[in-house]
């Protein structure tokens, strides 16, 4: 009797044990998860960020026009869903494997996911040689997946516009704000809220400063 009630009270230990041990490494598992996660959210943002600091003048030798009207949003290309125009930045940077100027193009697409994620995939193509001997395939670069919805606009001082042509207006707008949606991990779990970054324009363009200067003087 002694050895039996023994047997089922080191059962009981053993369950809690086991149950206790297997939560706290499933628990383990999803922080780290969501940890990975959240860093390369962080590290894709962190490089939306430099690129759009890091705006050019448009119209001169190595960068162009700022201009929205050559696509939309919905428009299908090799590398997807073309989300921003061509941003000619300052955000490259001079190595021994890129020895081009840290001048650069860069667009924004969403493509279709290759593995099993119910998103799609955020990729960032960069022309880095502006002015190439002969022609260069750019560089395509997945910087985050589970993406449901992404978009870019331009603040012009006044409100939020989803479209720009710094050719037709000599200008730049004053603000850029990238918008960013992840997909739910599950389909049970409410939609997460959007990611947003606003990154001033830094640069002025003569008319626009034609512009603040006759609004400063009352004309």
């Amino acid at each position: 009797m002694e050895l039996l009630l023994a047997t089922a009270i080191g059962s009981v230990v053993l369950l809690v044990i086991q149950t206790t041990f297997f939560g706290a490494l499933r628990l383990h598992r999803t922080t780290h998860a969501r940890l990975d996660d959240d860093r390369v959210v962080e590290r894709t943002l962190a490089i939306i960020r430099r690129d759009l600091a890091g705006l050019m003048l448009p119209g001169g030798v190595l960068s162009g026009e700022l201009q929205t009207t050559t696509f939309s949003s919905m428009t299908s290309g090799t590398q997807g869903d073309r989300i921003t125009p061509d941003l000619f930045t300052s955000s490259g940077r001079i190595d021994g494997w890129t020895p081009f100027a840290d001048v650069q193009s860069v667009a924004y697409y969403l493509s279709t996911a290759t593995g099993a994620s119910a998103g799609r995939d955020l990729i960032r193509v960069v022309t880095r040689n502006l002015l190439p001997v002969q022609e260069t395939e750019p560089e395509e670069t997945v910087l985050l997946g589970n993406v449901a919805a992404a978009e870019i606009a331009y603040f012009d001082g006044t409100g939020w516009v989803d479209a720009w042509d710094s050719f037709s207006t000599a200008t730049l707008p004053k603000a850029l704000k990238f918008t960013l949606t992840l997909a739910p991990r599950d389909r049970n779990e409410a939609a997460p809220a959007p990611i947003e970054i606003v990154v001033p324009v830094t640069v002025v363009t003569t008319t626009s400063q034609t512009e603040a200067a006759g609004e400063a003087a009352g004309l």
